[in-house]
């Protein structure tokens, strides 16, 4: 069979116009070659492909623009390739050295005689491609890779995330209230640790929230001015709103100094699968957490419970031993508590024990842990402060605990509180737990709603195991009886 049975020129100086009247505007890269495969034409798009013009690559061997020669014989048994959809896979060597991913396809066209007279291929950049499936494989062991928690694998999937992008910053913010904190960070560009906060208002997550896909702009002159955005000196920008359990959580945020290409379909296909991987991982962190914290929180007020305070206070105790350091424990006792209950019921009860746990946070912050050590006794552990600045402290809570009544069917409630510094002479956490004991029961006798510490109890007569406990500079004074 000839190339004249489909209506194709004899001649190579005929095929080569036809295939400039046909291919020299066509999007896909098209190459012909004689029986030699020796370059005879190609079109623009094969120009721009490989770097070359067409006079470069006028008789040059096209076995030697890629990367394996031997396999670019694409007639007979190969033709179909291996990638099953008639293309066959190849890397070009580009002018600049650059090595691309290419598909192809080739057909032999024949001269008289039906002799092979050469062929006629189609080239296709899938370098994009190729790195998109990169990432998605990437993406795909992150997720099933038993080995690493839900926490290891968001911070690989932002690395990910940075690589593929080629962007610097990677970020998980949670929305709360008018705010944005970040949960999970990846940089190589500047500081941004977790627990960092943006103004919503003054942010790019705004927008990014806004809408229900991706959301990007490749330089300053898209995205305008945008206060946080520019005094961090980014300039292009990709995010997508996390949702977990049906609620908006925050968003995914990449972000680089360089302005960049403008964002694809395909990079919009991948923010989105990396941000829908992450959301999984955080509603699996997020149960992890509800669990530990069941085990680890109590259920009315949100305190740490007795458990915790036990195991916090030995290892308290132990590390003030060890660096010669100092701490100090303040326990304080809602006042007239059961009366609460026996007169307005155990329902309103538990809103106040729930309301002052709330406000004895707001005073001591994010960083330390209040405890619920018994019904209506609390306590927080206060490493490296002496005795002095925990009654400070203690008396911080003591206002606030009492500043306002919270509902108006009660009185005024009030608290009473014992601080203890971790004397030198203790011999235990027990010790010095019942030295912040007996300075709340020294708080409750001397008319309630104040604050003592271990350092102003002498002169308060104390029964002998606290006495033993607290040592001879502070068991002094004449005998009275302690009214709790």
């Amino acid at each position: 069979m000839t190339s004249s049975d489909y209506g194709l020129p004899d001649q190579p100086d005929a095929m080569e116009r036809l295939c400039a009247g046909l291919c020299n505007h066509a999007n896909d890269a098209v190459v012909l070659t004689d029986s030699d495969r020796r370059i005879l034409w190609c079109n623009r798009a094969f120009e721009e492909l490989a770097g070359y013009t067409l006079a470069e690559l006028a008789g040059r061997d096209k076995d030697a623009l890629y990367d394996a020669a031997g396999d670019t014989a694409l007639t007979g048994p190969r033709y179909g390739g291996p990638s099953g959809n008639g293309l066959f896979p190849m890397r070009l060597r580009r002018k600049d050295g650059a090595s691309i991913a290419t598909e192809m396809a080739s057909w032999p066209w024949a001269g008289s005689g039906g002799r092979l007279a050469g062929h006629f291929a189609i080239c296709r950049d899938t370098t994009e491609e190729d790195r998109q499936h990169l990432a998605r494989d990437s993406f795909v062991a992150i997720l099933t890779d038993q080995r690493l928690d839900e926490r290891t694998k968001i911070e690989a999937i932002l690395a990910l995330a940075c690589d593929h992008f080629k962007m610097p910053v990677a970020l998980v913010c949670a929305l709360e209230g008018q705010t944005m904190s970040v949960v999970h960070a990846k940089s190589s560009l500047m500081t941004v640790s977790p627990g960092t906060r943006f103004d919503l208002g003054q942010s790019i997550c705004s927008t990014t929230l806004a809408v229900d896909g991706p959301h990007n702009f490749a330089n300053t002159v898209e995205i305008g001015e945008n206060p946080t955005f520019l005094s961090y000196g980014l300039r292009s920008y990709i995010g997508k709103k996390l949702s977990v359990g049906g609620h908006t959580f925050g968003t995914l945020s990449l972000c680089s100094p360089l302005d960049r290409p403008h964002f694809t379909r395909q990079d919009s296909a991948m923010i989105t699968l990396l941000a829908s991987g992450i959301e999984q991982l955080l509603a699996t962190e997020m149960r992890v957490q509800a669990l530990e914290s069941a085990a680890t929180l109590d259920w009315l007020t949100g305190a740490s419970t007795s458990r915790q305070f036990r195991q916090h206070l030995e290892d308290t105790f132990a590390q003030v031993r060890r660096n010669a350091a100092t701490a100090s424990l303040i326990l304080f006792d809602v006042d007239h508590f059961k009366s609460i209950n026996d007169q307005f019921g155990h329902d309103m009860g538990d809103r106040a024990l729930t309301e002052i746990a709330r406000r004895a946070r707001r005073v001591i912050g994010p960083n330390r842990k209040l405890y619920r050590v018994g019904g209506e006794e609390f306590a927080v552990i206060l490493a490296g402060s002496g005795a002095d600045s925990a009654a400070i402290m203690a008396e911080r809570l003591r206002k606030k605990v009492s500043e306002q009544q919270f509902h108006d069917d009660l009185p005024l409630i009030t608290a009473s509180f014992g601080v203890a510094e971790l004397d030198e002479d203790l011999g235990g956490a027990d010790a010095w737990l019942k030295c912040a004991d007996i300075s709340l029961y020294a708080s409750k006798n001397n008319g309630r709603n104040r604050v003592t510490s271990n350092r102003s109890i002498s002169g308060i007569d104390l029964p002998d195991e606290v006495s033993q406990a607290l040592g001879p500079r502070q068991a002094t004074g004449p005998k009275r009886r302690l009214r709790v």
